[in-house]
């Protein structure tokens, strides 16, 4: 079937992080997005999680989410540095290579200090030989669509900085699948698959609302999942490929049965 890493986030489960590794390896899932609040949550720590996904799977796509890094005022800019050094120690613990860090919600970032902060990260993760993965969403303050999110990550030319594509945060906003054009695969670092039932309203209330309670797996709504997929196969993408779905009724679910409708989901759609 898919011949790249498949991934499931593990944001959709509930249970103990052990549940969720277990329920995501035996659905079928080669990784999984692990939060770090999962990491904290393990009486083991990382070291622990790093030792069962060695023995039995799943390994590590990335460690999540360092929020607002970028442009942040005032003395949190030094906070923020020392929380990416956080993220790094424990990802390597994790024996994980990337950190995913959206772009700042903050409306009071310092604009123009942003490209500062995305080359110093980039340069503080590659001396630890890690990857960041940076990601528009449809609610923040700045490069809040894949476009905008291309054109800077083209102008500062870090080879360590690539994108997410998340079918939610394009498609709310009313983009669709065409946003890929242009962009080289090995610049893209991961697709998250997911879909949702209309498009939300475009205050940030209702943004955020829907993304984190609401999204549908992916083929169960109004995007054109498919031609995303077209799309990104036609452009030789091998990177990770998998679903992050915040639902709050198949978190719900016992872990395994949640995780065999994902990996269903994704078998339909990719495969």
């Amino acid at each position: 079937m898919q011949t790249q890493p498949t991934f499931l986030n593990l944001v959709l489960l509930s249970g103990e992080p052990c549940q969720k590794l277990q329920a995501a390896r035996d659905a079928g899932f080669d990784q999984v997005e692990i939060w770090r609040e999962d990491v904290e949550a393990h009486s083991g720590g990382a070291a622990a999680l790093a030792a069962i996904a060695a023995q039995q799977g799943p390994g590590f796509t990335n460690l999540q989410v360092l929020r607002d890094f970028s442009g942040a005022p005032g003395e949190l800019r030094a906070e923020k540095r020392d929380e990416l050094r956080q993220f790094i120690q424990m990802a390597q613990a994790l024996g994980c290579d990337t950190i995913q860090a959206p772009a700042t919600t903050r409306e009071d970032c310092c604009a123009d200090q942003i490209d500062d902060d995305l080359r110093w990260m980039a340069s503080e993760a590659a001396r630890h030989n890690m990857r960041i993965m940076y990601e528009p969403m449809a609610w923040c303050s700045v490069d809040n669509t894949l476009p905008l999110a291309w054109q800077r990550l083209q102008r500062l030319d870090q080879p360590n900085i690539g994108l997410v594509v998340d079918l939610f945060h394009i498609c709310a906003r009313g983009g669709d699948a065409s946003q890929l054009d242009g962009i080289p695969a090995d610049r893209i670092y991961e697709v998250q698959l997911c879909d949702m039932a209309a498009i939300p309203a475009q205050d940030k209330q209702s943004l955020m609302a829907m993304a984190k309670h609401q999204r549908l797996l992916p083929g169960e709504g109004i995007i054109d999942v498919r031609r995303f997929v077209d799309k990104l196969k036609s452009a030789g993408y091998q990177g990770p490929v998998g679903i992050e779905v915040f639902n709050d009724a198949l978190k719900r679910l016992p872990p395994g049965v949640a995780a065999d409708k994902a990996w269903q989901a994704l078998t339909r759609c990719w495969g």
